[in-house]
């Protein structure tokens, strides 16, 4: 399997992943958060489908992958909600949610 192969599983994995991590972060503000998340997933597709497709081949390990993705966390700019008001810890605490998710859905489409 590839990521790119699977890329709307996994972009569906998020979206449902997204749900539950603004109903714990960042509720009051669903669709700034929405926004934002998709935007970093946009941003971010063509080095998420490369590093995917790399972990699925064995080319990079699990930990490479993570690691890959976590230092795309400064694209996770979060400006609709930074213009909701949200607070930079909340903010801190929606963008390594994010992180995460992005990480273990990728995991899930690629069957690891």
């Amino acid at each position: 399997m590839s990521l790119s192969g699977n890329w709307n599983e996994f972009i569906d994995a998020v979206q449902e992943g997204l749900k539950t991590l603004v109903k714990n972060t960042v509720q009051e503000t669903i669709d700034q958060a929405e926004a934002d998340a998709k935007a970093f997933v946009k941003d971010s597709e063509q080095a998420l489908r490369r590093w995917g497709d790399a972990l699925a081949q064995e080319k990079i390990s699990k930990d490479d992958f993570e690691y890959l993705v976590g230092g795309q966390k400064d694209l996770a700019k979060m400006h609709a909600l930074k213009a909701a008001g949200v607070t930079q810890a909340r903010l801190e605490r929606f963008r390594t949610g994010l992180i995460s998710l992005v990480v273990s859905s990728a995991f899930n489409a690629i069957g690891l």
